[in-house]
């Protein structure tokens, strides 16, 4: 008769053959397998954020203009669990490229509970607070109850946002990127049908905002439930066990200390968003009609046609990078590092091209409604965009370098980056406003984005080179770029069954004998190999 081990290594093919692909085969075809789904998904999150918006606008230009002014509070709020999920999926990413599966899946089970723990006080804080926090952000439609009632929801649908992630970053910790394209595939059929039956099928009160994001939790419950079916799986290599899910410190804190950085770097840059769009509305909304932190969420919507799908570089290259990290290869860390840049560079370089000087007119009509406020909201889309997009070629170069920095462990940067890019942007718009005052809106606000993402740019290229220059000199955990290629390491799945046997003490205690194999180093994350090889 089969044994469990040999059971789970035939439902698991297809994951380990992943891990083998990213481990040994040729990278350009690795990059390509990996990361074209992924840019798949976000190019399809970001056509269903810009089909949202389109659709608000068959309600009201000022429906538009609160969902998308709401939809940056969120995104600032999501980048609590978004980045535990993305420092998670590091430290998973790590142990699955050293082939302990046991350790991989203790991390897994931790950052979900984690997860689960976070969204739920998120809301139970954030939700008492709807109101003051929408008229703090300047959301135009602040003091209309549906309004209110739609952040509400949206602080709700976080909790499934949050458990998705969990999920997401654990099968791109495996390399599995085709699962994430297609069960996106099925949350944006949910999603879109849903909001076209409410708004132009049945119509009258369904004709609102409030079941455009009734749509949306939906949506996203069925992603889910779809994702704990799949985490709680006997055919997953990592899959969660309850037994493993209460926090132990050796997987806890090394999570936190790869999270909180990248939590940092979103959270910053998605509030530096929120707070320039206050700035704005704080000088502009009088003449603009109380339309110019509409619009500019609308921009920073149709430049993610572009940036979304770049940013899948990073998320795929960090899981490459890892995984070799793990397999103490460093040679071929850095040489994915090296593919990805290219291909970042050339599919953002196209990209910005196309956004800006071909279909710029054909993606602002999108947003026509029947009211007297379509036109001039329509004319400042534009004229913003111009400037914005400038952020499609300096965000795919930041990308390639962050992706080689998270699979480091180097998520420090990460967080000095989106600081730098933030405040250099606050403090660009602050500048322009007082030395011109009468500098229209859009100008202004255009120009302090255009600005902001050159100094990004030139920030990442900047610590890419000392960074680089670093590891050539010093070496990374005892491993140097001179170093030959090793052999595969072992996947120990036997070790994972003997445990999923073993009682909850006894594995307690196992955890903690072993665990001079993975001590926890005072920078980022746990170092997995041989403790004579630490870093000098």
């Amino acid at each position: 008769m089969q044994s469990k081990a040999a059971r789970l290594e035939a439902s698991s093919k297809k994951q380990i053959k992943r891990r083998e692909m990213i481990l040994g085969v040729n990278l350009w075809k690795t990059i390509l397998i990996i990361i074209a789904p992924l840019a798949l998904y976000q190019l399809f999150n970001s056509i269903y954020s810009l089909i949202d918006a389109a659709i608000c606008a068959q309600i009201s230009t000022d429906a538009q203009a609160n969902v998308v002014a709401i939809n940056q509070i969120k995104s600032t709020i999501s980048a609590f669990g978004g980045g535990l999920a993305a420092g998670g999926a590091v430290l998973v990413s790590r142990y699955f490229g050293a082939g302990e599966v046991k350790h991989a899946r203790y991390a897994s089970s931790n950052m979900f509970f984690m997860s689960l723990i976070l969204s739920a006080i998120l809301c139970l804080v954030l939700i008492p607070l709807a109101y003051p926090l929408l008229k703090l952000c300047q959301v135009p439609g602040a003091g209309n109850p549906d309004v209110v009632m739609f952040f509400i929801l949206q602080l709700i649908e976080l909790i499934f946002v949050s458990l998705n992630s969990v999920f997401i970053g654990l099968e791109k910790a495996k390399g599995n990127s085709k699962i994430i394209m297609f069960l996106n595939f099925m949350v944006l059929f949910i999603k879109i049908g849903l909001t076209c039956l409410f708004v132009f099928g049945i119509g009258g009160q369904f004709k609102n905002i409030i079941y455009v994001e009734v749509s949306t939790i939906v949506a996203q419950a069925a992603l889910t439930v779809v994702g704990l079916f799949i985490l709680f799986g006997k055919n997953n290599i990592l899959r969660l066990s309850f037994r493993m899910i209460l926090p132990k410190k050796m997987y806890v804190v090394p999570i936190l200390k790869l999270s909180i950085p990248i939590f940092l770097g979103k959270f910053v840059m998605s509030l530096g968003k929120v707070i320039v769009n206050a700035m704005c509305g704080y000088y502009w909304n009088a003449v603009t009609d109380s339309l110019i932190v509409g619009t500019l969420g609308v921009s920073n919507n149709m430049c993610g046609l572009i940036t979304s799908p770049t940013n899948s570089f990073e998320e795929g290259e960090s899981t490459i990078v890892s995984q070799n990290l793990g397999n103490r290869n460093m040679k071929r860390a850095i040489k994915a590092f090296v593919y990805t840049i290219i291909s970042v560079t050339i599919v953002s370089v196209i990209g910005y091209t196309l956004m800006r000087f071909v279909f710029i007119n054909q993606l602002v009509e999108l947003f026509t409604s029947a009211d007297a406020k379509s036109e001039a909201y329509k004319q400042m889309v534009k004229d913003i965009f111009v400037w914005d997009s400038l952020s499609i070629p300096a965000l795919g170069v930041t990308a390639g370098v962050l992706g080689l920095l998270y699979g480091f462990g180097q998520t420090k940067l990460s967080t000095v980056l989106n600081l730098s890019r933030i405040g250099s942007r606050i403090i660009i718009l602050l500048i322009f406003h007082a030395v011109n005052p009468n500098m229209s809106a859009t100008l202004c606000a255009g120009l302090s984005m255009g600005i902001s993402n050159t100094i990004i740019l030139l920030l990442s290229t900047t610590f890419l080179v000392i960074f680089l220059l670093r590891i050539k000199k010093n070496g990374y955990k005892g491993m140097y770029m001179s170093d030959p290629e090793p052999e595969m390491s072992v996947l120990k799945i036997d070790e994972a069954i003997d445990d999923d046997k073993s009682n909850q003490d006894s594995t307690s205690n196992n955890t903690e004998e072993n665990s001079n194999e993975y001590k926890l180093n005072d920078d980022e994350y746990v170092v997995i190999g041989e403790p004579n090889k630490a870093s000098e």
